[in-house]
């Protein structure tokens, strides 16, 4: 076998060493919140004065409640996957009229960024929820609108006031096709997994709370690599960096909170050290989601070792996988498209006309 790095001891952190690191990310991830500009300020007024809650890990169960009548299976429609970007963006709730609205704010505006969960009166609760938006962004002149909207949700208001704009769909995959990989259309995955068994002595083990200290190490490695590689490449969009170092926060907090998120995950150890982690949770009966899968590049094979292996440990029960949007990225749609969904299924933006 060929061993890429030496061995090296590992001692895990005590109970009290995980509390501090948590407590440390934690206020990172509330210091980006609190670069607050005057007119953030007022908008922070703004949002007291219509009655909206920042979005806190408490607020899981009520968020479920609503998001479980929707029966959806789309990777938005999960409490995780709007936590862990509160590093990035303010999350801030109201239930108007019996359905739960979910707002987000950054220094540009104020958006939506689900559509209401709860199915009741919706006509009149977009009116509302439109009406606070417009009043937040009145001063930046941001365009109010409602973010990743299921299909079936357009039949359930008028849309003749409204302006309807589709956007990235989710890649939905048959679990059994990702976990056995048969057929001349996986081959070359086949390979590439064969390859990572036979050049690298690596374990495949369950994410557990004891792994994640050095999981947040990997993922600041990660970090790293992936602007390094950015800086060589000459990468010519401008956010892309700035992107990377949100992706890499919402990595942390996923892994941070996993246990209340209710996500389960695995990792890949090399030599000792974690060099790959996935984490993932249902998101409807028949459907799971993989929320984040971050490997080193440098060990060939080892992103498709860990999907497949990820997905028969924990998913094997379920019919469907999705594996997200690709939000307009070239390269990301290829490798999505590579492993064969079965359906892409729609979402949309809503805007007033």
């Amino acid at each position: 076998m060929v061993c890429a790095r030496p061995r090296t001891s590992i001692v895990w952190p005590s109970s009290v060493q995980y509390h501090i690191r948590r407590e440390t990310i934690l206020q990172l991830i509330e210091t980006s919140l609190s670069k607050i500009t005057e007119r953030s300020i007022s908008v922070e007024e703004k949002c007291k004065l219509y009655g909206l809650n920042r979005l806190k890990i408490e607020d899981k169960r009520l968020f479920d409640k609503y998001v479980k009548e929707e029966n959806v299976n789309l990777c938005d429609y999960s409490f995780a996957n709007n936590f862990i970007w509160k590093g990035s963006i303010e999350l801030l709730w109201k239930v108007i009229h019996d359905n739960f609205c979910l707002f987000g704010v950054t220094s540009k505006g104020m958006c939506m960024m689900l559509p209401p969960l709860g199915k009741n009166n919706i006509q009149n609760t977009l009116r509302e929820c439109f009406s606070i938006m417009r009043e937040i962004n009145d001063s930046s002149g941001f365009e109010s609108y409602i973010n990743y909207v299921y299909e079936d949700f357009l039949h359930l208001f008028n849309t003749s006031s409204y302006r309807i704009i589709e956007g990235y769909p989710d890649y939905i995959y048959n679990t059994p096709d990702l976990i056995k990989l048969t057929g001349r259309k996986y081959e070359k995955k086949r390979n590439e997994i064969n390859y990572f068994k036979k050049h690298y002595d690596a374990s495949f083990e369950k994410f557990c709370p004891k792994h994640i200290a050095d999981a947040l190490l990997m993922i600041d490695q990660w970090k790293r690599e992936k602007i390094q590689e950015s800086n060589l490449s000459n990468h010519n969009e401008s956010h892309y960096q700035y992107s990377l170092v949100h992706e890499a926060e919402a990595a942390k907090c996923a892994i941070i909170f996993s246990e209340e998120l209710g996500l389960a995950g695995a990792i890949i150890t090399i030599n000792g050290r974690i060099e790959g982690i996935t984490l993932g949770e249902n998101i409807a009966p028949d459907t799971a989601s993989v929320l984040i899968e971050k490997t080193n590049n440098n060990f060939h094979g080892m992103p498709q070792f860990i999907y497949q292996q990820f997905c028969a440990s924990d998913f094997s029960g379920l019919t469907y996988t999705n594996a997200g949007e690709d939000w307009g990225i070239e390269g990301l749609r290829r490798a999505k498209m590579s492993y064969h969904p079965c359906l892409l299924a729609k979402k949309f933006l809503i805007y007033e006309k």
